[in-house]
């Protein structure tokens, strides 16, 4: 790559030319002062001095080329300057990008160690309620562990693009269904349409973004407060909706919650905020089968609604 500093300087070389044959004694004046100014900045009074006293025997054109071309050489230099702190920063990043890959498969493998315990900790006789308790947070800090490990690694195979949709066909209604079960059949209300609303997608991975979006809803909402879930079609694409009774989302906090390690920290969620990268792994899967998610919110206080749409099988029963 050619430094942008030569570029610059070439750049400044044509206006050079330009200028002296042209001769732009209106600009002498500006082009004057600058030079004298950042000397008295920087080197003092007596700098500009100097530097103004043989300024005066130059023509204007001459003292305007060269002015010109100091301005321009510094911003180069400030331009190179700042593209080698961004490629510094791109190494720093990836290496915290692998440094978190690592962590997350260390958690992933003492997760999976953990849950392969469990059972045998739960056939032991007698237990009381405080060791059964005790098993439950177990079991439940574990599977956070997972889902955390897992967030990390899908992140980083939906950002460099490794990764392939298993695509299926599937009824949507049917999908989300049991999801709803599996995740929390107590405060989970499902409305879906009564006919079959098919999709074209990979099944593991939009399970891991609605799953993202239901787990959300639970945890920002009152202990016992029901999220509602309504499948649907609109505009000919099918249509998945969380409606909960949660802590609710400002007009500020709709452009941050789906970015990476988007956290939006209130009083209200300071105690259940997670990395920010759960909404972020649902919107790459969404946005991968060609759909997208978003949300809204009356206001803070007020719950909120996420929407998440994908295309339509191109054959629907």
């Amino acid at each position: 790559m050619v430094p942008l500093t030569l570029v610059a300087a070439a750049g400044v070389a044509a206006i050079w030319l330009v200028d002296i044959s042209t001769g732009p004694d209106f600009g002498f004046a500006i082009f004057y002062l600058i030079p004298i100014g950042l000397a008295s900045w920087w080197l003092g009074r007596g700098a500009a001095v100097l530097i103004a006293r043989p300024s005066v025997l130059l023509s204007a054109s001459l003292w305007n080329g060269l002015t010109r071309a100091a301005i321009f050489l510094m911003l180069a230099l400030l331009i190179d300057q700042v593209r080698r702190e961004r490629n510094a920063l791109r190494t720093v990043d990836g290496h915290r990008e692998e440094s978190l890959a690592l962590i997350a498969h260390t958690l992933r493998r003492s997760a999976g160690e953990i849950e392969s315990a469990i059972p045998d900790l739960t056939k032991a006789p007698a237990l009381s309620a405080v060791e059964r308790s005790a098993i439950d947070e177990l079991r439940r800090q574990s599977r956070n562990f997972k889902r955390f490990a897992d967030d990390v690694l899908e992140v980083g195979q939906l950002e460099d693009g490794r990764f392939r949709l298993n695509r299926g066909r599937f009824d949507l209604s049917e999908f989300v269904a049991t999801l709803v079960k599996e995740t929390d059949r107590d405060r989970l209300q499902l409305v879906a349409e009564s006919d079959p609303i098919w999709v074209d997608a990979d099944p593991e991975r939009l399970r891991t973004a609605i799953e993202h979006i239901l787990n959300n809803a639970l945890r920002f909402s009152p202990p016992g407060s029901t999220v509602h879930v309504t499948v649907g079609q609109r505009d000919n694409r099918a249509r998945v909706l969380v409606k909960d009774q949660g802590v609710g989302l400002a007009r500020s906090h709709l452009a941050v919650i789906f970015r990476k390690y988007g956290r939006i920290e209130t009083p209200a969620t300071k105690d259940k905020i997670g990395v920010g990268l759960g909404l972020y792994v649902a919107r790459l899967v969404v946005e991968a089968h060609g759909g997208s998610v978003s949300a809204s919110s009356v206001g803070l206080g007020l719950g909120s609604t996420f929407t998440l749409d994908l295309p339509l099988a191109s054959h629907q029963a």
